[in-house]
């Protein structure tokens, strides 16, 4: 809790007490596993870092010699040592950190990545918690209908105003009704799962918590978003795509190690040794002799691994430029849909109106009446679908972007907080 008091940017005492979207990525950085992998996994990429600039290590070797020769008086001990000092030629220290840096840092950007993918899911299950709440609703309120429907028409079978057939068809459609009740409270039951999985928590944590759908509660307005713009700049600051680019410029850094590796190494031996009361000073080098190879395999592999990294960025771009492409193409034929919708419920609302005046005017049975409520409960629920399909719309358009549309939380907080190790 001190992590998101801290992180979020609402200060009134309402906020500590509902979780909207924003709180409630707070507590999804701070608790989901697949966050502490991205940062462990960061960590490891970094101390690579401090591995790829080590120096390698010099040795000693001592060779003390018995002599036997009994035909002289000589000390029959050599004491001979030597130390080994490795020489890297050709840069190949430099291209070692060089590729360690940019594999961690492409680490560091798939923790920002990684919390965006953590959203997106989170964003869904909170609308379809939103939409199961509201689904709920709807189906209680078409209950209530449907049995005073049912109640009224077996009020008119007593006194033999209508027949068993009309009476079955009432029944059939209550049974409908309260199996829908009971498929809509199942619905809300799975999306609190849902929803406690994408926190990265057990579903009893979300027991007592009070959530803010106000975020869902109106319809967004996806055509005024700047998708053009918002296209070109996911391109250059998308985290898997800057991830992917820094892939790229370590499997270059890895071809020019490997081209660093045709050098060989040097490896200076200066030696000492003592044999009957003499000093003697050594000073030797070893150096390998490029006779059967000059590393042309491991270049090979480092080329074609390069070309692998080019072409998966190239991939990567290509699906991104397609699927902003995709979320962006339905935004019209979902306002379309919206409107019709819209249009259908406000019809609706004055069909009742109008029902209720010939109602209270006598020109019109209960029945009737109940029935033109119960198109108006269809109607508002079939626009509900059209608002959780928008808001999906919306939440697609948020993921291939990785721009928040709708949010006090910015790409640049996100991916700070999700790099930060995050304590109680």
């Amino acid at each position: 809790m001190n992590f998101i008091q801290s992180a979020t940017p609402e200060k009134s005492s309402n906020a500590s007490q509902t979780w909207n979207l924003d709180r409630l990525t707070l507590a999804a950085i701070f608790y989901h596993p697949d966050l502490a992998v991205a940062r462990a996994q960061a960590q490891w990429a970094a101390a690579g870092i401090k591995t790829a600039g080590q120096r390698p290590n010099p040795f000693i070797t001592i060779s003390p010699t018995l002599v036997r020769n009994l035909a002289t008086a000589a000390v029959p001990w050599i004491a001979a040592s030597s130390i080994g000092i490795p020489i890297e030629t050709a840069g190949k220290r430099d291209y070692r950190i060089e590729k360690a840096s940019q594999l961690a840092g492409a680490a560091r950007l798939r923790i920002a990545d990684t919390a965006w993918l953590v959203r997106g899911r989170l964003r869904a299950a909170l609308l379809e918690a939103f939409a199961a709440e509201q689904t709920v609703r709807f189906a209680d309120q078409q209950l209530a209908v449907q049995q005073a429907i049912n109640q009224r028409l077996e009020q008119q079978l007593a006194v033999g105003e209508i027949g068993p057939l009309e009476i079955s068809r009432s029944h059939l459609a209550l049974n409908q009704a309260k199996l829908n009740a009971d498929a809509a409270q199942k619905r809300v039951a799975e999306s609190k799962v849902t929803l406690a999985t994408a926190i990265g928590i057990p579903v009893d944590g979300l027991a007592n918590a009070v959530f803010d759908f106000n975020d869902f509660a109106v319809n967004p307005a996806l055509q005024d978003v700047p998708v053009g713009v918002l296209k070109t700049q996911a391109l250059h600051t998308r985290p898997d795509m800057l991830a992917a680019l820094a892939d790229y410029e370590a499997s270059q850094a890895a071809l020019q190690l490997e081209i660093a590796n045709q050098y060989p190494n040097l490896q200076a031996n200066p030696g000492y040794s003592w044999e009957m009361g003499e000093h003697r000073w050594t000073l030797g080098s070893t150096l390998p002799l490029p006779l059967f190879h000059q590393n042309q395999g491991p270049i090979a592999e480092a080329e074609a691994k390069r070309i692998e990294m080019a072409a998966r960025f190239e991939a990567l771009q290509m699906k991104i430029i397609g699927d902003i492409d995709r979320a962006h193409a339905g935004v019209a034929a979902l306002m379309d849909k919206w409107r019709d919708s819209e249009n259908q419920v406000q019809t609706q609302k004055r069909n009742s109106m109008a029902m209720q005046a010939q109602y209270q005017a006598g020109e019109t049975d209960r029945v009737a009446l109940l029935s033109t409520e119960l198109e108006q409960i269809l109607a508002e629920r079939a626009r509900l679908d059209v608002r959780v399909e928008t808001q999906q719309a919306l939440n697609g358009l948020e993921d291939t972007l990785r721009q928040p549309l709708h949010s006090v939380l910015t790409s640049t907080s996100i991916a700070e907080l999700a790099a930060m190790e995050p304590k109680p």
